[in-house]
């Protein structure tokens, strides 16, 4: 009786004082959380690493966690201009344009971006705020062809199943027989015992075969069973990136903030986002026309994760191909959607990794910052 009083009162306790805080939806689902704040007409939280967000109407309530108070809209400082410039005091015009690249945090993984305005207007990649349609679609049909391949190996597993049922009946079946001829008194005793040595080598290799396939299935169920989930986990994420509109920012001195959506350029690999109410530094840009083959660029960004954040690729600007500012500076997918910069610090055009850099190894490619002041009139001005 104590054993269940205990018990009984650990549960109350725990449905009383979450460890988490929990959002009460009002067809009553429950999300929980470790963080929540409202803005406007919409709630926030932070799940798998990146920002979601509820229209309010959704929401019935909020149950935030013991010692907890409701978390208010991360903000900006209204001059993280001067705050980027006071803590990395940048000597070069390398440095200068590093401290206004950016990562981007969504559901997913990381990419980059950099400041494009003074009120807060970041460009980054399309494909880092939606996800990439070659990148989804090849994922798509590796997890399909995986699924096929469990597939027919289950339906192996299936016959062999079939198999050792029909052997251990054939088994069955004969020692009946044998049973039978024992009880006539007419079967002759050293066929008997001969047939009985038979059957039981048989059953010795049948247990065998047993158990390797009960080994194959555990294994099978295993790796089925991780293959469903890792499928389930990227649709969830796609479906959580599709919806996502408001995104973790990382500065360059580490600050963390939140930017919304923006723009999304429905032709070229680009999207639009804000820190609202700040200050920012922001790249000046260079036109094409003023560009020549041989010069230096740099690409800046986050090629894998924030553990190399803001790292620089170096090298010449090889060419124009199509719609896309061609170099031999690296471009990884983590740096995809920083600056491409010239000597001065100058912003020449956006990184992209999409399918065009996959198909010439050893080059990278830029979406030209003239094409981003064009997809984007309505919110950035004019370029000098």
């Amino acid at each position: 009786m104590k054993l269940r009083a205990v018990l009984a009162a650990c549960l109350l306790l725990c449905a009383a004082e979450p460890q988490a805080h929990e959002i009460h939806l009002k067809n009553g689902k429950i999300i929980e959380t470790e963080t929540v704040w409202r803005q406007g007409d919409a709630v926030l939280y932070e799940k798998y690493g990146g920002t979601i967000t509820l229209p309010a109407h959704q929401v019935q309530e909020i149950s935030y966690a013991k010692n907890q108070k409701a978390v208010e809209t991360p903000t900006a400082s209204s001059n993280l201009a001067g705050q980027l410039r006071e803590r990395l005091q940048p000597k070069t015009p390398l440095e200068e344009a590093s401290l206004r690249t950016l990562a981007v945090k969504t559901v997913v993984g990381f990419g980059s971006g950099f400041f494009i305005s003074e009120n807060g207007l970041i460009v980054t990649n399309k494909h880092v705020v939606r996800g990439s349609e070659e990148d989804t679609a090849q994922i798509r049909k590796q997890i399909d062809q995986f699924s096929d391949e469990i597939g027919e190996y289950g339906r192996q597993l299936g016959q062999l199943r079939k198999s050792i049922d029909q052997r251990q009946s054939d088994i069955r079946r004969h020692r009946e027989i044998l049973r039978e001829a024992e009880m006539s008194g007419r079967a002759d005793e050293r066929q008997l015992a001969l047939r009985k040595k038979e059957l039981d080598a048989f059953e010795a290799s049948l247990a065998a075969d047993e158990k390797r396939y009960r080994e194959a299935q555990r294994d099978y169920d295993s790796v089925k069973g991780n293959a469903d989930r890792q499928a389930e986990q990227f649709r969830d994420g796609q479906r959580q990136l599709a919806r996502q509109d408001s995104f973790e920012v990382i500065l360059a001195d580490q600050t963390k903030l939140h930017a919304k959506l923006c723009a999304i350029s429905p032709e070229h690999d680009l999207a639009l986002l804000q820190i609202e109410d700040a200050a920012t530094p922001r790249l000046e840009p260079v036109k094409r026309d003023s560009l020549t083959l041989g010069q230096q660029v740099y690409a800046l960004g986050s090629p894998a994760d924030l553990s190399l954040q803001n790292t620089v690729t170096s090298g010449v600007l090889s060419g124009f191909r199509a719609n896309f500012i061609q170099t031999n500076a690296q471009i990884y997918p983590g740096n995809s959607g920083g600056p491409l910069i010239d000597e001065q610090g100058r912003v020449i055009g956006v990184n992209t990794m999409k399918e065009l850099t996959r198909k010439f190894e050893g080059l990278g490619f830029a979406i030209p910052i003239e094409t981003v002041f064009a997809e984007f009139k309505e919110h950035l001005p004019e370029s000098d």
